[in-house]
């Protein structure tokens, strides 16, 4: 699974810059609506804000800070709260900051996400829609990285 997978969204700081500048020319548009009715020409030195036609709900607005606990949780589909339970059933934690959780939490969705994607394609071969315990049998025994669940799936 290449990193393009993993990661889809890009969060660096020239999304600001954008965003920054959509604002601006947003604002600029709307004070010179108000004054006069000019049209502006687009030249070399004013050119068409492509990015203040993209809607600005879609785009992450971190400014440089960490993004908050309410924007990390809505960015798993796992409730944080279990996965901390579990995560202190284990005797050798002491401690589990909200970071740790959600990186768990991630990372159990992509291993979902890998499982089942792997459960599908033997899904898909028997002509059928729903996944079923034998179709999970049969990946985790093809495919190697899933070998530790050999016999898991014995309850």
């Amino acid at each position: 699974m290449a990193s393009e997978d993993l990661f889809e969204n890009e969060f660096s700081e020239e999304q600001d810059l954008e965003l920054q500048q959509a604002m601006e020319t947003e604002a600029e548009e709307a004070g010179e609506a108000k004054e006069s009715p000019e049209v502006i020409e687009e030249t070399p030195e004013n050119p068409p804000a492509e990015s203040a036609t993209e809607p600005v709900a879609d785009k992450p607005l971190t400014n440089g800070t960490k993004p908050t606990a309410d924007h990390e949780a809505r960015m798993t589909q796992l409730p944080m709260a279990r996965i901390r339970n579990i995560m202190k059933l284990d005797p050798d934690l002491h401690m589990a900051n909200n970071e740790a959780v959600f990186t768990v939490a991630k990372a159990v969705e992509l291993f979902i996400a890998s499982l089942s994607r792997e459960s599908y394609t033997y899904t898909a071969q028997s002509k059928k829609k729903t996944i079923q315990k034998r179709d999970v049998e049969m990946a985790i025994s093809a495919v190697d990285s899933l070998m530790f669940l050999d016999g898991a799936m014995n309850f």
